[in-house]
């Protein structure tokens, strides 16, 4: 009997569930990750500005690159992209949609004086990363400095600061060593130097720690179930105390370590956890790394990966426990070495004022590349990211990365180290596990990948949602372009629109002859969701006054002399045809006698539709030359483009008004719309004419895509234009956004220098279609021409 009970207890330990043989669990995990990322394609964007400080009254000139999150490579999938920039409340101060094309675009804001001194944010997104959070948003400053107002003098104040702490894995769990990443930054967001003491509740020291590089650091130490606090003391003394997140008396606890040529993933668990299987998932950029299984025995188990399976950029190792749950998550960064070169040199590195500059561009790869040119000055200006450190880094992360070009430099010992700090601290922002392992996979945004998406919401006279509401949006414009939607049940109407560029005039209605209760609300195509982006201090050199008022002279003498050729847009390239394409009638009503009534118009000069009046009042019925018959119903009326469904209000027009008449003598569908025919009035002026609108529509100045503004250089190609008195004041002196080079070739830019002189900078930035970015920086002087 004893002998069966201890084979017995044998057995039982042998069927425990850790010690079967495991496999990954493929349904519920791999196969709605591959299922969330065929249908979560990862845009990022990438914002270059032609410098980082402006003057109220400048231009600001940017270019745009929308790549693929998974490959780097230019992702010609959104055809919008969305521009702010954001004030420290993060109330937008301009904002504006670029026409993009095979994953790259460009644009111009001119910075207005209304707009206070100061450091601002710039961010920029697709409608489909709305989807993501604004965390997934490109983010950057640039300073602005305000001449005409006179700055407000700071006031100080005790110095505060943000300390966070991040177990690695996620959480401190009781009796468990925990390695904890932690990040003090000031007010602006910049990392301070300090020492620092985690306490526990009887105010004993468990550990001390102090920061590597920027505020950030790590420490080890092993919980208890009680609660803990920092004590953090600045270079100067100051002094502040932040409580660490709860102990958790039950989970895991994963543990990083990088050898050379692998990384061990340690698992640390809770006594309840023991005999049951975790998973690790490993990914890079939606491309899955490994997968494997262990069963946690004794409380441990490890993982092993090999570095040369890691591909470049941040890998993400997330563990899930038995049931199928993240339980801990980690991040690892590969140093990509792969990257494109880019050289750019001046002829010579000195000129003089109005001397033809040549600028010789090299690159190792085929790419698309920016190019600008401007003059050094001591006006501060935020330090930047550039194109190949957001790719691969600060694109993948939480929050503003200080300095980020410090983790790709291989010859300070401390990076490795720093970086592992790195991962620990700023988290992964790409997507959350939430989402993935969600298998309806519903996204609220479209990707504009035809053009600009105007959305609204229709709501009945209760203000709830109206579902199946035919709702229309046109704009008075030459070539008439009308578009249908029919609202969702939760209200939501879309309109897709086509040559939409500059500010114009749209009407937003429904046919109020069959719907006349219902309201139309057009939304913000702007994203109001913000990240925390805390933006450092704008704080003038006090020696810098003349420097400004120069530039400030400068920018106004441009605008005296130049403003005329500053306003140059490129006129955008349209399609000439209506909607509906060619009418089968034309009537130009100055080809005929005039009559001052409407009815008398339609009944002597256009056969094509008979007048009839009813006990309702007027009805149009157009003849349907296809059936040789009469449509039933009255025809699509528009007038400049905008639909007219009151026939009454028609005949009540002045026809003097009216230059042409286009007649559709068939059915014709765009989209959910369905025409018996068509009446589209043109009048003399584009505008309706005055022409009364129903007031229950929506009626408003709707800014469309951004028109292309010319950047203007002048050329000094002979003697007479080299000594004409018109002044020269440009600090710019050439930006072109869009500049394709041919690996291994020289390609030959040329520009003029102006009348200011001093040290130039030209800075040349570009993306490959393989995904390799580069940057090139070189500079010149310019010296006064002697007489």
């Amino acid at each position: 009997m004893k002998l069966f009970r201890i084979f017995f207890g044998a057995l039982c330990v042998l069927i425990a569930p850790g010690l079967f043989a495991q496999s990954f669990p493929e349904d519920s995990i791999t196969k709605k990750f591959d299922n969330w990322r065929k249908n979560a394609m990862q845009e990022k964007i990438y914002l270059r500005t032609d410098r980082g400080s402006y003057l109220t009254g400048e231009l600001m000139w940017f270019k745009v690159y929308c790549v693929d999150g998974y490959n780097n490579r230019p992702l010609d999938l959104s055809k919008v992209v969305y521009v702010e920039m954001l004030n420290e409340e993060n109330e937008p101060v301009l904002q504006r949609k670029i026409q993009m094309h095979d994953g790259i675009g460009s644009g111009s804001m001119f910075v207005p004086a209304s707009l206070n001194a100061g450091n601002y944010k710039i961010r920029a997104y697709t409608n489909w990363m709305k989807n993501f959070g604004p965390g997934t948003f490109f983010h950057s400053t640039v300073t602005i400095v305000n001449t005409f107002v006179k700055p407000a003098v700071p006031v100080k104040s005790a110095p505060t600061y943000d300390a966070q702490f991040f177990p690695e894995g996620g959480d401190l769990v009781a009796g468990l060593r925990s390695k904890v990443g932690f990040r003090v930054t000031d007010k602006s967001g910049k990392g301070i130097s300090f020492r620092g003491a985690i306490l526990d509740e009887r105010n004993d020291t468990v550990t001390r720690f102090k920061p590597v590089r920027f505020g950030i650091g790590s420490f080890e130490f092993t919980p208890s179930a009680s609660k803990y606090r920092a004590v953090i003391v600045d270079d100067r003394g100051n002094r502040s105390t932040v409580a660490l997140r709860d102990v958790k008396e039950n989970g895991y606890v994963m543990k990083l370590t990088e050898t050379a040529d692998g990384i061990t993933i340690d698992v640390s668990a809770s006594a309840q956890e023991n005999n049951f299987p975790v998973y690790l998932f490993v990914q890079c950029r939606q491309s899955i790394v490994v997968k494997d299984v262990r069963t946690v025995q004794q409380g441990k188990t490890s993982f092993r990966v090999k570095k040369s399976d890691l591909p470049a950029g941040i890998t993400q190792f997330t563990l899930f426990d038995h049931n199928y749950k993240p339980t801990a998550e980690r991040l690892f960064f590969t140093r990509p070495t792969q990257r494109m070169t880019i050289e750019g040199k001046t002829e010579i590195v000195a000129y003089n004022t109005r001397s033809r500059v040549k600028l010789k561009v090299n690159s190792s790869s085929n790419a698309n590349v920016s190019v600008s040119v401007y003059k050094n000055d001591s006006i501060p200006s935020p330090a930047g990211v550039d194109l190949y450190e957001y790719l691969w880094l600060t694109s993948e992360l939480k929050g503003n990365i200080e300095s980020p070009e410090y983790y790709f430099n291989t010859s300070d010992t401390t990076v490795t180290r720093a970086i592992d700090n790195l991962m620990l601290t700023h988290g992964w922002r790409r997507f959350n596990w939430n989402d993935a392992l969600n298998t309806k996979n519903t996204f609220a945004y479209e990707p504009e990948f035809r053009g600009h998406i105007i959305r609204g919401k229709v709501t009945d006279i209760a203000g709830q949602p109206a579902n199946g509401i035919l709702t229309y949006l046109s704009s008075p414009q030459m070539f008439v372009r009308t578009y249908g939607s029919r609202s969702t049940n939760k209200g939501d109407v879309q309109f897709e629109v086509k040559d939409f560029y500059g500010t114009k005039r749209i009407y937003v209605q429904n046919n109020f002859r069959l719907d006349s209760t219902y309201h139309i609300q057009v939304l913000n195509p702007f994203s109001e969701q913000y990240i925390a982006w805390p933006l450092p201090p704008a704080e003038m050199p006090s020696n810098i006054s003349k420097q400004l008022l120069d530039r400030s002279v400068s920018m106004q003498v441009q605008d005296i002399y130049y403003r005329d050729q500053v306003n140059q847009f490129v006129p955008p390239s349209t399609d000439s045809l209506q909607f509906y394409g060619p009418a089968d009638e034309v009537y130009n009503l100055d080809d005929y006698t005039r009559f001052p009534i409407m009815e008398e118009v339609l009944r002597e000069y256009v056969p094509g539709v008979m007048v009839r009046k009813k006990k309702d009042g007027f009805h149009f019925l157009v003849i349907d030359k296809v059936n040789k018959s009469l449509f039933r119903e009255d025809p699509m009326i528009l007038i400049d483009g905008v639909p007219v469904f009151s026939v009454a209000a028609v005949m009540a027009f002045d026809p003097l008004k009216i230059k042409r008449l286009e007649v559709l003598s068939r059915e014709y569908y765009e989209g959910l719309l369905s025409m018996p025919g068509v009446m589209s009035f043109f009048t003399y002026t584009g505008d309706l004419g005055g022409f009364p609108m129903d007031e229950r529509g929506v009626s408003m100045n709707y800014d469309g895509v951004l028109l292309q503004r010319e950047f203007y250089s002048p050329r000094y190609d002979n003697m007479n234009e080299k000594q004409a008195r018109l002044p020269d004041p440009r600090t710019l002196l050439y930006w072109n956004p869009t500049v394709v080079i041919k690996a291994g070739e020289t390609t030959e830019i040329e520009f003029y220098a102006s009348d200011v002189p001093g040290n130039y900078t030209v800075v040349v930035e570009g993306l490959a279609k393989d995904g390799k970015a580069g940057k090139g920086v070189t500079e010149f002087s310019v010296s006064r021409r002697a007489n």
